[in-house]
């Protein structure tokens, strides 16, 4: 056992927590902090955006095996189709939507 202020602690317990009080707390961090997601999706759906210049680009990964539909407007780098309100993200695919440059707030 570790001690950390004067107590007593598992080291599995201070530094491994399981998955879900990570989450929590991660959660926590965040909405604290007011940091919001990228686009509102399925958990394990990864989203990221980077701006360019000229234009954004939204990558997709699909983590989960099931596919999503993801708000999106643009054209889907890989495929070379128009994307119009919506992206179906494939189970256990990837995407990167090329969408206009958004606004100076970010809308």
């Amino acid at each position: 056992m570790a001690s950390f202020l004067g107590r007593r602690v598992s080291p599995d317990v201070a530094t491994h927590p399981d998955p879900a009080t990570l989450a929590a707390v991660l959660g926590r961090i965040r909405e604290e902090a007011g940091v919001r997601p990228e686009r509102e999706v399925p958990a394990g759906v990864e989203v990221v955006r980077r701006r360019g210049t000229g234009a954004d680009y939204l990558f997709l990964i699909d983590h989960t095996g099931q596919g999503a539909e993801i708000p999106a407007d643009g054209v889907e780098l890989l495929t070379g189709k128009p994307v119009v309100g919506s992206f179906t993200l494939p189970a256990g695919g990837v995407a990167v939507v090329r969408e206009p440059v958004a606004g100076p707030g970010g809308e």
